[in-house]
């Protein structure tokens, strides 16, 4: 067992011979972190690795930059072959190894008020101990938000939806092994509940429907934000807007679907009063408008400047769509579908499926 990438690469790691230990392959861990890399940061973050083993795992996540990794082992003679391997590829200041059954060290934890940015779960096959495992995550709130979690588990016992506020967003098979990736989807803390304050966002529109120009500014935004809100307005008064296509909530369920694997670092919901008031609702500080062609710039602009009249407090951020999506409205999307175009690659497959649906019915 090896090392795959990062400062660490090649580095072999012992396992204990005669112990029942199930080291992670290659081919699953390249893929766990191939999985891991394509949707989240590892660098600056706190790990947890929990039924660590040898400490495959997050030896390679610290190979690959993260912060620290606290290692969690119970049986002593792994957890010493696991401290010689973290020394082995100079790792010791980085990491911390608890020697005790997970529901200990979890409590252990909790007690100390230590939170993780991700976890590595790989508990025994067969003893039921994902979905238990799960729970104690999130009832002990060991998970910052944004947090995510990835299990592997054995096909056969798979993982459930949801335990408290963890939420599966995708799952994958390699042969009898499977990896669950879930998501921290706790409610929202309020603007005068934290010690360190979040910077939440509300990215508001009529998304009728939401097309990849939309989502490319979601997906860009988490990168400059802590918390991202999709609003979707339930009432309009921009006569520039079409007579809806989509109710508010098949809206709300479409994007749901397009920002499944976003880590929970987003949410979606409706809003009908004014947009600063909402902002005001929900914590938020910041309102995020994208701008395409220059022609959006001056209603944008009158837009910002009012709001700022009623809320000097909250921001406004233009964010430019790119260069790909510049074009890309909903109107243009529904015009061209309705004509017999082919609008792949502009929207999300679940909108596509959705409009061809919704318009045959109309004809």
């Amino acid at each position: 067992m090896r090392v795959i990438a990062g400062s660490a690469k090649g580095r072999r790691l012992r396992t204990v011979r005669g112990q029942a230990t199930r080291p992670t392959s290659d081919k699953v861990k390249g893929a766990l972190f191939s999985i891991l890399g394509s949707r989240f940061r590892l660098d600056a973050t706190d790990l947890l690795d929990l039924f660590a083993g040898s400490g495959a795992l997050g030896i390679e996540a610290l190979s690959r930059g993260a912060a620290t990794v606290t290692f969690v082992e119970p049986s002593a003679a792994v957890a010493r072959i696991l401290r010689d391997n973290l020394h082995h590829c100079g790792f010791d200041a980085l990491a911390r190894v608890i020697q005790a059954p997970s529901k200990r060290a979890l409590l252990q934890l909790a007690r100390r008020g230590d939170r993780f940015g991700g976890a590595l779960v790989d508990p025994p096959y067969g003893q039921g101990l994902v979905e238990r495992t799960l729970r104690d995550l999130a009832e002990l709130g060991l998970m910052l938000p944004g947090a995510w979690v990835v299990v592997e588990h054995h096909v056969d016992e798979p993982p459930p939806q949801r335990c408290g506020h963890l939420h599966l967003t995708q799952r994958w098979q390699y042969g009898k092994t499977g990896l669950a990736l879930f998501a921290v989807s706790a409610p929202m803390a309020t603007a005068h509940d934290s010690d360190t304050r979040l910077i939440r966002a509300v990215y508001a529109g009529s998304f009728d429907p939401i097309t990849n120009g939309h989502v490319d500014v979601v997906r860009r935004a988490v990168e400059v934000f802590d918390q991202v809100i999709v609003a979707v307005s339930s009432l309009t008064s921009d006569a520039r807007k079409d007579r809806a296509l989509f109710t508010a909530d098949e809206r709300v369920a479409m994007i749901r679907e397009a920002l499944a694997d976003s880590s929970g670092r987003t949410s979606v919901s409706t809003f009908s009063s004014l947009l600063v008031d909402y902002c005001e609702e929900v914590g938020a500080r910041v309102i995020i408008r994208g701008l395409r062609a220059v022609s959006d710039f001056e209603y944008e602009f009158q837009m910002a400047m009012m709001n700022r009249h009623l809320r000097p407090h909250i921001e406004t951020v233009f964010m430019s769509a790119g260069e790909t999506h510049f074009y890309t409205s909903s109107r243009l999307v529904k015009e061209v579908v309705s004509l017999g175009g082919d609008v792949r690659g502009l929207v999300p497959d679940i909108v596509y499926r959705k409009l061809l649906d919704r318009l045959r019915r109309q004809q």
